[in-house]
């Protein structure tokens, strides 16, 4: 079984700054602090149909004071676990959010595009993600995946390349799917 840190995005990944990455991880930390013990966790990593299993690490000594809303926990958590997704084990090397109506929230690139070539360019993946701290009768990690392609089908960007990313941490896993 793989063993990965979470904190391996901050150097796989370009476009958002280290500050940003480790705030995400210290939201997905600590969403995952609530249900995990010792900062690990087995996670398993459905992506694009194929599964996986990994040990996942994650830094827990930090002050949470400031991190108590869960929305904010799901929300931020699942962005760090859709970029670690994608840099770590799909090896996009840079990301930059969207903009309301997108209907997705980032895009990737393999590789970190030129400042002259970024205005030009098209040939991103674009992701739109989503996380849930844990599953209730009318809030599933099924149910979220199938709303999230529906955002998609509604968004600016919705005849691109994209995928949805969900991350239910309780369990935890992290699902990506392309949209067709």
């Amino acid at each position: 079984m793989n063993q990965y840190h979470l904190d391996i995005t901050i150097t796989k990944l370009k476009g958002p700054t280290e500050a940003q990455i480790i705030t995400c991880n210290q939201w997905a930390a600590t969403g995952l602090d609530k249900f995990h013990v010792n900062s690990e966790a087995e996670i398993e990593f459905e992506i694009d149909g194929a599964t996986t299993t990994a040990k996942l690490l994650w830094d827990s000594n930090f002050s949470k004071a400031a991190m108590k809303e869960e929305k904010d926990m799901a929300n931020h958590g699942g962005v760090a676990l859709a970029w670690f997704a994608m840099s770590v084990l799909l090896d996009y090397g840079y990301v930059e959010q969207t903009e309301i109506g997108d209907g997705v929230d980032y895009r990737f690139m393999k590789q970190e595009p030129n400042d002259d070539d970024l205005n030009f360019m098209d040939n991103f993946h674009h992701v739109e993600i989503s996380g849930i701290l844990q599953e209730y009768k009318t809030n599933t990690l099924k149910g979220r995946i199938k709303d999230k392609h529906e955002q998609i089908d509604r968004g600016g960007k919705r005849n691109e390349s994209s995928s949805v990313i969900v991350t239910l941490f309780s369990q935890p896993k992290t699902v990506k799917e392309i949209h067709k």
